[in-house]
């Protein structure tokens, strides 16, 4: 069974390196986006943040919308944060595989999360349509 497992890891490692997956980050923004719901708000806060404040990470979420530069977040704090099926379809409607994915995930949690933040800011403080 391992060097099954390890052929399907190599392999799939090749295909990723092969389409540029590791760095591909067209779409997954609008996923993710998708994924996430709607924008914050001091009144309702986003499924992240609720997320976040039940396993005792709404210091972290806190902190990535403060930071503009945050570094990536680790595997555990995506697992934590995500349910396995929507960790799946990021994937699936990304077309990239679980590896690559969980690393793009990992580095764009943290800036998404800080956008997310300023855009929901801004259009709080902006002067309503007429």
């Amino acid at each position: 069974m391992a060097i099954t497992r390890n052929v399907a890891d190599i392999t799939t490692r090749i295909g990723d390196f092969l389409t540029g997956a590791h760095g591909d980050r067209s779409g997954a923004l609008s996923v993710l986006n998708d994924i996430l719901g709607p924008l914050p708000a001091p009144e309702h806060p986003s499924m992240l943040e609720n997320r976040a404040e039940a396993v005792g990470l709404l210091p972290v979420i806190h902190a990535w919308q403060i930071h503009d530069k945050s570094p990536p977040t680790d595997e555990e704090t995506i697992h934590t944060l995500f349910h396995p099926a929507e960790l799946a379809r990021f994937s699936t409607q990304t077309g990239l595989s679980e590896l690559a994915a969980m690393n793009i995930l990992r580095e764009m949690l943290p800036t998404a999360v800080r956008h997310r933040a300023v855009t929901a800011q801004a259009s709080r403080a902006a002067p309503p349509v007429q």
